[in-house]
């Protein structure tokens, strides 16, 4: 699936998309000045849609029902030049995404840095900061010290690994559910 670049809602001056060959999901997104630790360097809003369907432009906000009649809107696509911040292991920003659609609705959703970061340096995220249950697993190439490997989605993560990232409200939740249910099905080690 290819990304209509000029459908895209512009969200920051400060930020400039770099493609990669078509097909290889070698395209990113950069910061074009430097941004310091915990500042906001985009507000999301009206070009976020939410939708049921989990795809590599949607980011989860909400839990999932696992009732497919009660299928709740739980993801929401970008629509901005956001979808091509990549994944790492250690991610210099994050998305906060309080509160479900009413974060949103107040203007509190935002990608914040979560370090220094300097002009002309690709803007990552920890994937599962946001993802439960990964759509599109996929073999990390971030090559940080810290690499998990396969990344899955929270789901399969040790609450004592996700202690080390911002993690979101709602999979804190979700990982807390899972603990007090004990279905850690495939939980990864430390």
């Amino acid at each position: 699936m290819t990304i209509e670049i000029k459908q895209l809602v512009k969200l920051s001056d400060n930020l400039e998309i770099i493609q990669g060959p078509d097909g290889s999901f070698a395209s990113k997104l950069i910061s074009l000045k430097e941004f310091s630790s915990g500042e906001v360097l985009a507000t999301l809003g009206k070009e976020c849609r939410t939708t049921h369907i989990k795809a590599y432009t949607s980011v989860q906000f909400l839990e999932e029902s696992d009732n497919k009649e009660e299928a709740q809107l739980a993801h929401f696509e970008l629509g901005s030049e956001l979808v091509f911040i990549n994944h790492s292991c250690e991610p210099n920003v994050a998305f906060h995404l309080p509160d479900g659609l009413k974060g949103l609705e107040e203007g509190r959703w935002c990608l914040k840095a979560l370090s220094n970061i300097q002009e002309g340096v690709a803007l990552t995220f920890a994937y599962f900061s946001t993802e439960w249950d990964m759509a599109q697993p996929f073999v990390c190439q971030c090559g940080s010290k810290s690499c998990l490997g396969e990344i899955l989605g929270a789901k399969y993560l040790s609450q004592e690994l996700l202690d080390r990232y911002f993690i979101n409200d709602h999979i804190k939740r979700l990982k807390q559910k899972q603990k007090t249910s004990n279905l850690a099905e495939h939980v990864l080690p430390s």
